[in-house]
């Protein structure tokens, strides 16, 4: 780990303050971004490679609204093979460059019929719908890594740039395969919203390691037995591509209007 750090800090001009973990197709953001220096994964010693589409494998610094900013072009799923507690470690590089706060996103699979694909959702608690340690139906977390304080304001610029913000539970499994009708009608009893195969790793490092976070979600596809589509990672990818505009109009307004204090 420490070589890796000192990797990246070799290769940043600036020290970021802001770290984003962009999820599956969602990279036009860094588009954004000036003075950027790229860092593929795979030229940092003793890291490892992304192997899942849509994550290209690479740390983005740039500035953005008087921001310093490190974004991470691929993450790590639990299905690749890893141990639960080594899925975050880009959040333990965002820590150790200096990051106060984490924008975590991903694409995730809508459960509520009513809302639209393309939409945008603010995550306000969780379902650890993994099973990993317990069979016993889970419940939703809501606990002080949803910062009030945080969550307003995140609500409030989205009115304010007219983007329809819809807020709910992300429910989290495990993968690969998709979830069955039936699971994503338990999912949608127990009061989840949204579901998919990353972030929660990374939200549980983000409280662990006492950052701030904010996690939003692209709903690029509804979930099993939502609609007769079949779905498929290509078609997630896709989609989170055709509806960039919008999460990347957010993601620049939070960075230029949100405060810490």
């Amino acid at each position: 780990m420490k070589k890796v750090i000192q990797y990246i800090e070799s290769k940043c001009y600036i020290k970021p303050n802001i770290g984003i973990v962009l999820g599956s197709g969602l990279n036009q953001f860094c588009n954004t971004l000036k003075s950027t220096v790229k860092i593929p994964y795979y030229k940092i010693p003793n890291f490892r490679k992304t192997s899942v589409k849509g994550h290209k494998g690479e740390f983005i610094i740039g500035k953005s609204h008087d921001q310093n900013i490190i974004c991470a072009n691929g993450r790590f799923h639990f299905y690749e093979g890893f141990q639960y507690n080594q899925v975050a470690i880009i959040i333990d590089i965002f820590k150790s460059l200096g990051c106060k706060l984490i924008i975590m996103t991903n694409s995730s699979g809508a459960v509520i019929k009513e809302w639209n694909i393309g939409d945008l959702m603010l995550i306000k608690g969780h379902i650890d719908y993994s099973f990993r340690g317990s069979s016993n139906n889970p419940k939703i977390i809501q606990d002080n890594r949803y910062d009030p304080f945080i969550l307003n304001q995140v609500t409030n610029i989205a009115k304010k740039i007219d983007i329809n913000l819809r807020e709910g539970n992300y429910t989290w499994t495990t993968g690969p395969t998709y979830e069955t009708p039936s699971e994503i009608q338990d999912i949608k009893i127990l009061g989840g919203h949204a579901v998919g195969m990353s972030g929660l790793p990374e939200i549980e490092r983000i409280h662990d390691l006492k950052m701030k976070m904010i996690g939003l979600c692209c709903l690029t596809n509804y979930a099993s037995g939502i609609s007769s589509t079949k779905l498929t990672h290509k078609e997630v990818v896709c989609q989170a591509q055709n509806y960039q505009n919008n999460f990347t109009t957010l993601l620049n307004s939070i960075i230029k209007l949100i405060s810490l204090s």
